[in-house]
């Protein structure tokens, strides 16, 4: 049996998120008359392949989407992204001007405030982060 679980564990599929490093989480306060917040993280990949993430969510949040901000015509604007593939070796910042979290929250937010957020993957793995409000 011991010989059984171990050529299983040797078989599965390595869990995606396990190497992500992730650092920096944060969520930027607005006044809550604005409807929506922007989420700023740092993702490392480590790992010798690539990591899809295809989707966020949060109980505080209605949605959570990955947006980034694209320059066409002279005129910013944000772009939706379905799915986020991070290359093998590589680190992706989410910052202001560039890739971010869309946070739709259902309640206004206060500096200070942590919240869990869950991140899904291609494969079907998903991984806890704490995000902390700021000014």
């Amino acid at each position: 049996m011991r010989v059984l679980s171990i050529l299983i564990l040797m078989l599965m599929p390595p869990l995606a998120s396990a190497e992500l490093v992730i650092d920096d989480a944060w969520i930027q306060n607005l006044p809550p008359s604005v409807p929506v917040r922007a989420g700023y993280l740092t993702i490392a990949n480590p790992d010798s392949g690539p990591v899809t993430i295809v989707g966020l969510q949060g109980d505080a949040f209605a949605r959570i989407e990955i947006h980034r901000s694209v320059m066409e015509n002279g005129t910013m604007r944000m772009e939706p992204l379905p799915r986020l593939e991070i290359p093998a070796g590589e680190t992706m910042s989410f910052e202001p001007g560039g890739l971010h979290l869309m946070m739709h929250p259902r309640q206004p937010t206060r500096p200070g405030e942590r919240y869990r957020i869950v991140i899904e993957f291609e494969d079907g793995t998903r991984r806890d982060l704490d995000m902390t409000v700021r000014k």
